[in-house]
């Protein structure tokens, strides 16, 4: 798996407590120690005639004229040095700011393939646990050979929607992405609510502040190639109006994100600096396609997602079940499924999930 880093943190981040006029004092002290080197003098003294003892007129002047050099010399370093550099909020933790400085000196790793090989060892695994998806797992091998071809390394794939019935294994499949390619991945939930914030971040000054989750499961993991999967985004809705601020927020958000160009020059509003974002690996999910903004529509890969196949779940059912099921519970549930099928309502994912797990449970009770 890859090892290759990349910068994602373009300034060095400043603790809140130090303030210019600590960093002035620093390095004034530091000018002034080191005067001799730094301004050598035209008029040559012994070793035992001080600069300053010098009281002339001429003496004074050419102290005043040094003490204006040190001065501005000492203005431009501190204007270098505070504008290299991001301050970060006084409630922010010293571990966050060791991990951003970590990030801002060594880079961000990229997690996931980094051979042809390893890339079909992934599309094989996918297809294997979710064969009702290999156009996805297809696309997603496809870009994969390509992008190392190119001389990269890592996952990467194009923003993507999962489209399909509720149950059908959309979740679950993106879990998975992350899972066999050893890459972090998070959630972000669109039916709970201020889903735009958690993928931009809110600014300092609210109670809620915080960075999105985007930058701060970068600055945990120290990857820059995560797997970001935005559940339901059909619940969005279809339109971008003033009158809808979650519906804005989010796909406001999102529209930033999904662009590698623009993902690249993310400003975090939190930190207030530049995060780079053209690594993370977007999926998104959905039930309704006609519910989805058409900016995200545009923007991303639409794959329709279809498990209604009795092959597929009859699959799933023995790989959730495990050893647990014998060939006789196996045969009656492959007859379930098939007549469920035949009469167009597929049992979904999550039924046959449980379905599972009731044949699992009292087996344990008879062990215990």
């Amino acid at each position: 798996m890859a090892q290759k880093r990349v910068p994602v943190l373009s300034q060095k981040p400043v603790s809140a407590n130090v303030i210019r006029s600590t960093v002035t004092s620093k390095i004034n002290a530091a000018f002034v120690n080191r005067r001799g080197r730094l301004f050598p003098q035209d008029k040559t003294y012994d070793e035992s005639t001080d600069l300053f003892d010098d009281l002339s007129r001429d003496g004074r002047e050419r102290i005043k004229a040094e003490n204006q050099r040190i001065g501005r010399a000492v203005e431009r370093l501190v204007d270098q040095k505070m504008a290299s550099g991001f301050q970060v909020d006084k409630g922010t933790s010293e571990e966050t700011i060791r991990r951003l400085r970590s990030l801002h000196a060594r880079g961000a790793r990229l997690a996931g393939p980094d051979t042809p090989d390893s890339v079909y060892e992934l599309a094989a695994a996918l297809h294997e646990e979710a064969p009702w998806l290999a156009q996805v797992s297809t696309s997603i091998m496809n870009q994969g050979l390509a992008h190392i071809a190119a001389g990269g390394v890592g996952l990467r794939f194009d923003p993507m929607i999962l489209v399909g019935s509720p149950g059908c294994g959309k979740t679950h499949f993106a879990r998975l992405v992350a899972e066999f390619a050893r890459t972090p991945r998070e959630i972000i939930d669109v039916g709970a609510g201020g889903a735009g914030f958690r993928v931009s971040g809110m600014e300092q000054g609210w109670s809620t502040a915080r960075s999105g989750v985007p930058v701060e499961l970068i600055t945990e993991t120290a990857v820059a190639n995560p797997v970001i999967i935005v559940d339901e985004i059909c619940k969005v809705g279809g339109t971008i109006s003033s009158a809808s601020v979650a519906a804005t927020s989010l796909t406001t958000s999102l529209l930033q994100v999904l662009e590698r160009s623009s993902a690249g020059h993310f400003v975090c509003p939190f930190l207030r600096t530049r995060f780079d974002l053209s690594h993370v690996n977007w999926i998104l999910t959905a039930n309704y396609e006609h519910q989805i903004p058409e900016p995200l529509l545009d923007r991303c890969q639409v794959f329709r997602v279809d498990a209604s196949r009795p092959e597929h779940l009859v699959a799933f059912f023995k790989r959730a079940a495990g050893g647990d099921a014998e060939p006789e519970e196996l045969e009656r549930v492959g007859v379930f499924i098939e007549e469920m099928c035949d009469a167009g309502r597929p049992p979904s994912l999550r039924q046959i999930g449980r379905l599972a797990k009731s044949l699992r449970a009292p087996r344990r009770d008879m062990l215990m």
